[in-house]
């Protein structure tokens, strides 16, 4: 290595580690003032339009490629094991000095309820209820004549992602005040490989680029892919990235992401307000009453998914993968870990509950039309 490659090697990391500190210590208001509103949106317009000239998954392509390009140049010549871990050792330290640039920074910035003004605390019992009801007549209004998992073709389902990832511009322009680029089509691992781990999707960070377990059905697919297109427009918190999904899809142009974000944040609600109610309230009557009153393409579609669930997950496997995951989330600042996913459902009944009273109040969220 040459005398002038060492020193634009070694300012190149410098300058790298210079970002990554300051955005490791900015302020979630400087965060999405300065970061997020001014060079960050410029990565995902590459990295969109990059995974849009392929038809497989650019960002484990890419990583396979390097790797393997690292291993050939580590065994070409002697001393090879010195050339390896060299390789192994700058493979490691362009993932870590581009993760935070790339994605970290999304840990820290302002939470969604700090952007819509709502209320602290969650939602009560009222709000919630009052949302499930809402989700529910949705779900209803959007219902198809059979389960999505029956009859929805792929290339139907791939036009529908496409409309989700246009939703989740939308949305996120309301809440941000800038545009951003979404990836119009969602990737689809082989079956069972999330599943196994008790997850259904993934948004491999350094590219934005989502991915979904290729064994959900139809309905489950759309709600993860949504989710997993949410975060590829920078929103990292697992709470805030399922709400704002779920309310980008409540009004969006696709009967099929109406029906399918509805039918999920169903779930997402009655999860947070059933350890409310007492088992023998009147409430909990009606909560179990409305649930059971869903349509019968609703209920095919939740079943179709926990046979998913069935067939593939291991609990051994799952319990690993969770703390693991539960870890890194810590360590990015999200201090519930995994149990950050539980405060989505009162995120969506209190955005729902913001929704002014008549177009005259303001400029409504689209997930209020």
């Amino acid at each position: 290595m040459g005398r002038r490659s060492a020193i634009a090697i070694a300012l190149t990391l410098a300058l790298l580690v210079a970002l990554n500190a300051l955005l490791l210590l900015a302020s979630p208001a400087w965060l999405e003032s300065r970061w997020f509103a001014g060079p960050w949106p410029i990565w995902p317009a590459l990295t969109a339009r990059a995974q849009a000239a392929v038809p497989f998954s650019l960002t484990l392509s890419l990583l396979l490629g390097i790797s393997m390009c690292l291993l050939v140049w580590a065994l070409w010549r002697p001393p090879r094991w010195r050339r390896a871990l060299l390789a192994l050792f700058g493979l490691a330290a362009l993932l870590a000095l581009s993760f935070v640039p790339a994605w970290g920074a999304a840990y820290r910035r302002a939470e969604l309820a700090d952007k819509l003004d709502l209320a602290p605390g969650g939602a009560e019992v009222r709000v919630l209820s009052s949302a499930l009801q809402g989700l529910a007549e949705r779900v209803e209004a959007d219902a198809p004549h059979a389960a999505l998992a029956e009859w929805a073709e792929p290339a139907a389902l791939d036009e529908a992602l496409a409309a989700a990832a246009r939703c989740v511009r939308e949305a996120d322009s309301y809440v941000t005040g800038r545009p951003v680029a979404v990836p119009n089509r969602v990737r689809s691992l082989p079956p069972g490989s999330l599943l196994r781990g008790g997850y259904t999707g993934i948004a491999l960070p350094w590219l934005l680029e989502p991915h979904v377990d290729g064994s959900l059905p139809s309905a489950a697919r759309l709600a993860t892919g949504i989710h997993e297109l949410t975060h590829a427009a920078g929103w990292a918190r697992e709470a805030d990235t399922d709400a704002l999904a779920m309310l980008a899809g409540l009004s969006c142009d696709h009967p099929w992401v109406r029906y399918a974000t509805a039918l999920h944040s169903v779930s997402l609600v009655g999860s947070s307000l059933r350890p409310l109610l007492s088992e023998s309230s009147a409430e909990r009557a009606a909560l179990e009453a409305l649930l059971a009153g869903l349509p019968a393409a609703a209920h095919a579609d939740q079943e179709a998914l926990r046979e998913a669930v069935r067939r593939w997950r291991r609990p051994l496997v799952a319990r690993a993968v969770t703390t693991v995951y539960d870890a890194y989330l810590r360590s990015q600042g999200v201090s519930a870990g995994v149990a950050d996913y539980a405060a989505a459902g009162a995120l969506i009944a209190a955005a729902l509950e913001a929704c002014p009273a008549s177009p005259a109040e303001g400029v409504a969220p689209p997930w209020c039309g």
